[in-house]
């Protein structure tokens, strides 16, 4: 053994075998499985990515080293938006956009881009020591996963599940497309609330609305107060004039209205507003002849969108407040308003500013044509999986979150109008028909449309719709294939708990709808990687770290370099620099994979945000030398024992507290609490076995039970830090602890 612990060199040797060879037990009859949370192929792994990943490595190699065929699918994810917009910024910076290229030719720039990032992605899920089989490496966008997801959009549209209608989005207008809840983030910022003078038809009388949006006055269509709010008792079922549209609209009573929220009078857009649309739905508000009428037939209800996918007013918003940014709209409608007398006062206001995750351009809440999926029924049956015991969340508590999510579930949009992922299996004739098939020769056959011409939907599927079909998908379905049959449904999960209800809710709906049973059956739910600060480590706040950088360490000109390339926003790029050389004035140091696996183990507390601490890292970097020196003394005695036989006091006391240990992590294992495990690992391999075992050995001169206890705990830490482990078992005992 040499004198020095060298991590880089032992996990490099060990990182070459374990990726050309395939772990598993098939000749057992008991199956462990689960699926990786496949990474976006948009750059390389973050933390987070690392932090999972080493705890599913753990439960697949103890699994394994009890005896079952341990399974755990690998593979990637196409991240449709986030992929698009990274490879969009990339030929900005050459001047050239998408629609230079044509779709089929963009379509080649990002498949050369999943190319590259994969292969760094891969790279890194070795590095870590990860135990798959890369045989069975799947893509969400390859052709078999392709063929899943035509075949379950197909299927859900035939059972009446799928369907395209006109309806309120998240758009976002950099983009161009709608976007999911999830890619939306909330910006609290102070700002203003105007209160509008609003006439009341046939009087010299006015209703004022305060509203934080003033420019969306134009898709008025109703006025609501409280029914038990005495101030405007008598104005209910009066219309006010919309002032500079003419547009007659109602004064409604609902019990939504807050009556302490500025004058407890709401204006209703719902063309433009998620709360709005739903009251506007509630009543039908339709526009007659220039008058907004209520209906009790919810095909009447008919809003009024008055920006297109620009955000830019339309032709709905008269002159001169046409053909405007919806910004520019609010500063116009501002200024007239106060010329006619109809600005009563503005004041200051807190506000939560939607803002596009990948852009960070304000969100506008818009009606569009998209395909949605109708989820009550699903979720049902996933609820009924949950409250039976069939799917268990660890820990508990976030089954409170997942219901609440499900409970009031609206159905899925799950269209995007961008062009990188699986193109949505419909076709439109000229006629405006739509035809819903596995391919247009198949929909010619059916519909007899030889000669008619048909043009496909331009539109893409969410990733969401086609990473909900992950757990079986990814091991071959709609084929029955081997490792379907034996390894689904997996057995664990391993997620962070921001998409439980994206993800793993929508995994439960897919697999239940599909193949009739549940995904998976625990979902370990772990908290988020944040930084020393607390803050969550993105591209954009400049914190996030490689995890190879703390394996092999990393310069601090190599580390600002990597920090700043390929960002959404390019002009925060300085002030990431200046904070990275701040904060790593020597570049971060190398440590190794072991006790980056272990910082991880210690930090799986059952908590919801989780601050990486540099000095636990450095404390498991000497635990490993620790570890290492210790067998290097025992090597240096002459081999004793093969197997322990308590001869002395001392080995047996090390014999049971070796017991006692074994016993308490499994356990905790069991429990899913890898922090209490580690440390229970850290403490009788320090405190007991090197502290007072080895010393009272070294006493005694009864030395032949050190290798062989060595051998029993290499055993039981391999999970915990596989490649030291695995080197020394190689050294001292000729044999791998995995073969």
């Amino acid at each position: 053994m040499d004198k020095q612990y060298f991590p880089t060199d032992i996990e490099e040797k060990w990182v070459k075998i374990w990726s050309e060879r395939k772990v598993a037990n098939t000749e057992s009859s008991e199956s462990f499985s689960q699926v990786i949370p496949p990474p976006n192929v948009t750059g390389t792994l973050h933390m987070g990515h690392s932090f999972q990943y080493a705890i599913m490595d753990f439960y697949t190699r103890y699994n394994h080293m009890a005896g079952k065929d341990a399974y755990w699918q690998v593979g990637s994810d196409h991240a449709g938006i986030a992929t698009q917009m990274l490879v969009e910024n990339n030929l900005a910076k050459k001047e050239i956009t998408r629609k230079d290229l044509g779709r089929e030719k963009f379509l080649e720039e990002v498949w050369d881009w999943k190319n590259y990032s994969e292969e760094k992605i891969t790279a890194q899920i070795k590095r870590l020591g990860s135990t798959v089989d890369w045989d069975k490496y799947r893509f969400t966008l390859d052709d078999g996963f392709n063929e899943a997801v035509i075949k379950a959009f197909v299927e859900l549209h035939r059972k009446g599940k799928i369907y395209r209608g006109y309806r309120l989005v998240n758009w976002d207008p950099s983009l161009k497309t709608a976007v999911s809840d999830l890619e939306v983030v909330r910006q609290e910022k102070d700002g203003l609330l105007w209160h509008i003078k609003y006439p009341i038809e046939g009087t010299d009388d006015f209703i004022t609305v305060a509203t934080t949006r003033p420019e969306t006055m134009f898709g008025d269509m109703a006025i609501a107060v409280n029914p038990d709010d005495e101030r405007y008792k008598e104005l209910i079922g009066k219309n006010i004039v919309l002032p500079f549209v003419g547009r007659k609209i109602p004064i409604l009573a609902d019990d939504y209205v807050d009556m302490e929220f500025g004058t407890g009078c709401l204006k209703i857009t719902p063309g433009h507003d998620f709360n709005d649309y739903e009251i506007g739905k509630k009543y039908s508000l339709h526009e007659v002849n220039g008058q907004v009428e209520t209906s009790e037939t919810d095909s009447d209800f008919e809003p009024i969108n008055i920006f297109n996918d620009d955000a830019w007013s339309n032709d709905n918003v008269p002159a001169p407040f046409n053909n405007l940014d919806r910004f520019k709209v609010r500063k116009l409608v501002i200024e007239k308003l106060s010329e006619l007398s109809l600005l009563e006062k503005e004041e200051k206001y807190h506000i939560s500013v939607p803002r596009g995750e990948r852009s960070n351009v304000v969100i506008e809440p818009k009606l569009s044509h998209q395909w949605y999926v109708k989820t009550s029924e699903m979720a049902a049956r996933a609820n009924e999986a949950v409250n039976n015991g069939d799917i268990k969340f660890h820990p508990q508590n976030w089954d409170k979150t997942y219901f609440n999510w499900m409970d009031n579930i609206q159905d899925w949009c799950i269209s995007r109008q961008i062009w990188w992922g699986h193109r949505i299996p419909a076709w439109y004739d000229s006629e405006g028909n739509v035809y819903v098939g596995h391919n247009e020769e198949e929909i010619r056959t059916q519909y007899d449309l030889d000669t008619r011409e048909l043009k496909q939907d331009d539109d893409v599927l969410d990733t969401w719709f086609s990473s909900s079909l992950w757990p079986f998908a990814s091991m071959g379905w709609p084929h029955e294939t081997d490792d379907f049959k034996k390894h689904f449904p997996t057995s664990l999960l391993v997620t962070g708990f921001d998409i439980i209800f994206f993800w793993v809710a929508r995994m439960m709906m897919m697999s239940l709808e599909f193949t009739d049973q549940i995904p998976f059956k625990d979902v370990y739910v772990t908290g988020l990687i944040r930084d020393e600060n607390g803050q969550k480590m993105s591209k954009s706040k400049g914190n996030v770290i490689d995890p190879l950088d703390l394996i092999y360490g990393i310069s601090q000109d190599a580390l600002v370099e990597k920090r700043t390339s390929n960002l959404m926003q390019e002009k925060i790029a300085q002030k990431i620099e200046r904070k990275t050389r701040n904060q790593f004035p020597k570049g971060i140091e190398s440590y190794g994979t072991d006790a980056l696996r272990m910082t991880f183990y210690s930090l799986a507390t059952h908590t919801k945000d989780i601050s990486f601490e540099f000095g636990r890292l450095k404390g498991y970097r000497n635990f490993c030398t620790k570890i290492w020196n210790a067998a290097r003394f025992i090597n240096g005695y002459p081999a004793g024992n093969e197997i322990f036989n308590p001869k002395t006091d001392a080995d047996q006391l090390i014999m049971d507290e070796f017991q006692k240990t074994k016993n308490k992590i499994q356990k905790n294992i069991e429990d899913y609490r890898l922090d209490f495990a580690i440390n229970e690992v850290y403490e009788f391999f320090w405190s007991k076995f090197c502290d007072v075992y080895i010393e009272e050995c070294k006493k005694s001169g009864k030395t032949d039970n050190l290798r062989p206890m060595l051998k029993e705990i290499l055993v039981m830490m391999h999970p915990f830090a596989p490649f030291i482990t695995e080197e020394i078992h190689s050294l001292l005992f000729k044999s791998q602890i995995i073969e």
